[in-house]
Formats: structure tokens, sequence, C-alpha cells
């Protein structure tokens, strides 16, 4: 009983960090406008974790209003050229609410040097942001975990 017990605990533990492992190599990058840095991996390549190659680095700045303004940078923290990408993305807000994770979608545009848009409330802390945006045709992914 106590082994059943103990491999039950070590299980649900590994569950609740299922996502902090993040999509892309572990970045100690510092934000040019004060915001989190994270990896651009091929979306494809998100469930290798921190295995997954790096592609560009992202910067979400989150302002008091709710707006969410994602830059994105070449592995030496250059700004990148956007026209390459597609003019809107996806962010994706998740959080457990009652035990059960549930993610809201929402839309992000591409204006000047970002793509910009309107996070949801989030219903609980943390929370993660997901951006899924494309560059010639390639999916990409940037995720930001355990924000509060």
């Amino acid at each position: 009983m106590k082994k059943m017990i103990l491999a039950l605990a070590i299980g649900f533990t590994s569950l609740s960090y299922a996502h902090d492992e993040g999509h892309g190599p572990k970045l100690a990058d510092t934000g040019k406008y004060g915001g989190l840095v994270s990896a651009v991996v091929l979306k494809s390549d998100a469930k290798k974790g921190a295995s997954a190659a790096l592609v560009h680095k992202a910067e979400l700045v989150r302002s008091a209003d709710g707006t969410a303004s994602v830059y994105l940078y070449d592995a030496e923290m250059k700004a990148l050229d956007l026209k390459a990408f597609d003019a809107k993305a996806t962010g994706s807000l998740g959080a457990k609410v009652n035990k059960k994770w549930k993610d809201t979608s929402f839309p992000l545009e591409l204006k000047d040097s970002a793509f910009v848009g309107k996070m949801p409330k989030n219903s609980s802390k943390p929370y993660n942001i997901d951006v899924t945006l494309k560059e010639t045709g390639k999916e990409l992914l940037t995720a930001f975990d355990n924000l509060d």
C-alpha cells in the first residue's frame, strides 16, 4: 500500500511540472523592453522540450491594460526583419481552473516591430502564454511559463 501511495505521489508531482520544461533551450537573455525572453522553435519540435533547436528568440512585454507585445530576435538578440512573417499570430493563455487546464486563444497582429494583442483575463496564477506564428510557411512556437 505504501509503495502505491509513493508511486502516485511521484506521478502527480511530475504531472504538475509538465509544462515547466518549456519548449526549446533555456535562455538567460534580458529583454530589450523589460519583458521575458523565451526560445522560438519549430512548432513540430515543441515536444522535444529543452532539446528543440533554437530558431529565434522572443520577448513578451505585458502592460497593465492587458496588452501583450511579442518582439522577435535572432540568436544574438538583434531585432529580426519581420517581412517574412505572417501579419497575424495566435496567443493562448493557459491556466488551471478548478484543477483542470483551460486554454483561451487571443489574436496578435503585427504592428511596427512587434506582434500585439489584448490578453484575456487570466483565471488563476500562475499562467502560461504560448504564441504561434508563421515565418515563410513554417509554424513557430514560443512559450512563456509561470507568469503571474
